[in-house]
């Protein structure tokens, strides 16, 4: 019997009366598993926790999945760097969340994971971002921005995205969520597919029993325990594709240009050229790993600072010890959730927080909100439901010469109202003082 790809043992992650009280798992080389449970029931919690995201109270996670290493790599042993350079490369990682990069195309936002990771040509890079956009029906929509594109579509980009780097394992996170019936199915189809036809594993979590059952095993997770259920029916068989997707097919510009340029001769203008556009590509090529893997920023605190305000605490820290790194805050928005909707509220960096910073070791980025609204949706009694963004741009130099790179980040907790329901809130059963906030893993 070979070793299983992925084992956890005993993770825990308790927020208060939500998370995760016990949850072990393994999973084989091109396995299907699902993990169920109702919404707020700790899923995502425990997904990040296998994805690197957020650190376990206890428990240990083990992958045996490349990286150069004999034998099983301790996950959380990994400085978070190296956890950064697993989910670009072996593991692939699905949010429930939109999480392609506004201002990028398709086509981009596919190409960024392979850029970070570093190890194909441009040709190559592009070639496989193109057989994944054909693959998932994307073929002629590379050009356009996230915001063009239909929930269905934006859901196969992520897809496509997750997959560029042909990862071992894939971790999806409701990856169907805000889809209607038929977008569904056929996203459900196509994750089926295009993880059998690569030997993919895949570990998702879905609150569909529907969804559950099509893979080759199920958990429920459930009063944040993680169990296997002893009766398991088969799985049913897998959703026919609701169309052919596109032929393979890899686009002859780089070689078309090619030929062209040849015909131009070995000029010094053409040399000199192609020389600036290389040195250009390789800035551009450095400041967007900096941006996006050289970049830790994780929300540490939320305090009231009024009766109504609250300030909170980004911290950032600059990973690559030998490059520098300025941020220049952008922008902060808070979005509150109401029924279905994430309903915008004002935020503002706090005064001192609007200049060019530089970035050497761990710093402290301070934002400040009020006047959030007395209605809102509740998913742990009493709180409510936010999700912060927040835009900087990064730059390795304070006068740069390129443009800098602008990165957006999402911060999920459940906070106190000003005037909470304390009858409400006592439900939780809270040992003290109830929390001003709870923090939801990162996305």
């Amino acid at each position: 019997m070979t070793d299983p790809l992925l084992r956890a043992e005993g993770l825990q992650r308790w927020f208060g009366s939500a998370g995760v009280l016990q949850a072990s798992l393994q999973l084989e080389a091109g396995e299907r598993v699902a993990i169920l449970g109702r919404s707020g029931s700790g899923k995502s919690t425990l997904l990040a926790m296998l994805a690197g995201l957020s650190r376990p109270d206890a428990g240990r996670v083990e992958l045996r999945i490349g990286m150069g290493v004999d034998g099983p790599i301790d996950l959380w042993s990994l400085p978070a760097a190296e956890r950064c350079r697993l989910r670009r490369g072996p593991v692939g990682f699905v949010s429930q969340f939109t999480s392609l990069l506004p201002t990028l195309s398709t086509l981009e936002n596919l190409l960024l994971p392979g850029q970070l990771e570093g190890r194909r040509s441009a040709t190559e890079l592009l070639a496989d971002a193109e057989h994944w956009l054909e693959a998932v029906g994307l073929g002629d929509r590379r050009d356009s921005r996230p915001g063009q594109l239909s929930g269905g579509e934006i859901r196969r980009a992520i897809l496509a995205r997750a997959l560029v780097n042909r990862p071992s394992l894939l971790l999806a996170d409701e990856p169907t969520s805000n889809l209607d019936g038929r977008s569904e199915a056929e996203i459900v189809a196509l994750l089926e597919s295009l993880c059998a036809s690569s030997g993919t594993a895949l570990l998702m979590v879905t609150h569909s029993e529907d969804l559950a059952r099509r893979c080759d095993r199920w958990f429920d997770l459930e009063a944040g325990v993680l169990r296997e259920p002893s009766a398991q029916v088969a799985p049913l068989p897998p959703l026919p594709l609701a169309r052919e997707a596109a032929p393979t097919r890899r686009r002859l510009l780089v070689g078309a240009l090619a030929g062209v340029l040849s015909l131009v001769g070995g000029t010094s203008l053409w040399q000199w050229r192609q020389q600036q556009q290389r040195t250009a590509r390789t800035r551009q090529d450095r400041l967007q790993r900096l941006a996006f893997s050289g970049l830790s920023a994780q929300l540490v605190a939320v305090e009231r600072t009024g009766q109504e305000r609250y300030q909170g605490t980004i911290a950032v820290e600059n990973l690559e010890a030998s490059q520098s790194l300025y941020l220049l805050p952008l922008d902060v928005q808070l979005y509150i959730q109401q029924g279905s909707r994430w309903n915008p509220f004002p935020a503002h960096w706090s005064d001192n927080q609007q200049h060019v910073l530089a970035v050497e070791g761990l710093r402290p980025l301070h934002f400040d909100f009020s006047d959030t609204p007395s209605s809102h949706t509740e998913l742990v009694p009493g709180y409510m439901h936010v999700r912060i963004d927040v835009t900087y741009a990064i730059a390795d130099r304070p006068d740069p010469e390129q443009m800098p790179v602008e990165r957006r980040d999402s911060f999920f907790v459940h906070l106190l109202p000003p005037v909470p329901d304390n009858e409400n809130v006592a439900r939780n059963g809270f040992p003290g003082e109830p929390p001003l906030y709870i923090p939801m893993p990162p996305h």
